[in-house]
């Protein structure tokens, strides 16, 4: 029977005590920018916002060269995860980029977070045999009909359960974790019938609330009062993800966050720079500056994202001072 909770991480490092860091805690290493889903909240179910995202496989040898980049941090990266905005299971070869990351023993956990549209009982196997020890699962409806309304796709839902249920029965050392949104599961009665369902064929399971991250797709239209937990919204003016996060998207280049759709802040090109070089570098500096200095509202694209308020558990707003300090002492020497 699944644990009910929230998704991320609770077992956290105080950020504050451990800036500058070394070493990114998360990165992000998009396996696939396309994704076979045209969800209503996200650009992917924007007709002319899709058309300004990169959208494309990861070359093999740029997720093996990005893996072998990552061994050169003087630590272990606590999460790698194979995903961003595209759909992972998209890419074929992504059994092997997971199998070549375990193998260099670059990250202590492994993750993908997927719609499971893909997922068969081959690739379940693949999966696992290829070393994952974390599968996030993105449910977008409680029926073949929601599927189709919510995300414009016609998927037999009992196949998609049945996938998990086999992918569940076959873990060991993985984890299996299934989420979906108040947006379509928000009544007593499909609340329920989430839990019927799914409880017994994961290990945890939670119902998020939706949030407007992405302004300039649809204005505040979703309920910005409560975070994503469900929780009430909390005033920051400063997003800690350049601080411990790094994005890589399918093309190379990179960005400091997640919710960076269309590539506005980049940080860099993982085809001809060193991971290393680049969390180090000036561009990185440059924002982490500006953000201590000014927050969120010191400029585009930043200054409408509320992803610090709404999702984001760690809270840097009090020790601006010290570390904006602490960043100009280490840059200086």
């Amino acid at each position: 029977m699944a644990i009910c909770g929230i998704k991320g991480e609770t077992k956290r490092i105080q950020l504050e005590d451990h800036i500058p860091l070394k070493t990114p805690l998360k990165v992000l290493l998009e396996a696939s920018s396309i994704c076979n889903f045209r969800c209503s909240f996200c650009p992917h179910g924007n007709g002319e916002a899709a058309k300004l995202m990169p959208q494309g496989i990861m070359p093999v040898s740029l997720a093996q060269k990005c893996i072998d980049d990552l061994a050169a941090f003087p630590d272990k990266v606590k999460t790698l995860a194979f995903v961003s905005f595209g759909e992972p299971l998209v890419n074929k070869n992504l059994e092997e980029i997971i199998q070549y990351a375990r193998e260099k023993e670059v990250s202590e956990k492994l993750e993908i977070t997927t719609n499971a549209s893909l997922l068969t009982r081959e690739r379940s196997e693949k999966l696992l045999d290829a070393g994952i020890t974390l599968i996030n699962i993105s449910i977008y409806g409680l029926n073949t009909q929601q599927y189709k309304e919510f995300s414009d796709v016609s998927i037999d839902f009992e196949r998609l359960v049945q996938n998990i249920e086999y992918l569940y029965s076959l873990c060991q050392n993985t984890q299996v974790v299934v989420k979906i949104s108040d947006a379509v599961c928000n009544s007593a009665t499909e609340r329920e019938e989430f839990y019927r369902i799914f409880s017994p064929i994961c290990h945890k399971m939670c119902i998020e609330h939706a949030v407007p991250l992405w302004y300039e797709l649809h204005g505040s239209a979703e309920d910005g009062s409560r975070d994503i937990y469900g929780n009430p919204a909390c005033n920051k003016e400063i997003c800690p993800l350049p601080f411990f996060t790094m994005s890589i998207n399918s093309n190379g280049v990179i960005s400091p966050c997640c919710n960076d759709w269309q590539n506005r802040l980049v940080m860099g090109d993982a085809s001809h720079q060193s991971l290393l070089s680049i969390w180090n570098g000036k561009e990185y500096l440059a924002l982490r500056k500006k953000l201590l200095a000014y927050g969120n509202k010191g400029g585009a694209p930043c200054c409408n994202c509320r992803y610090h308020e709404l999702v984001a558990m760690d809270n840097i707003d009090p020790f601006r001072e010290v570390l904006l300090k602490r960043l100009e002492e280490k840059h200086a020497l």
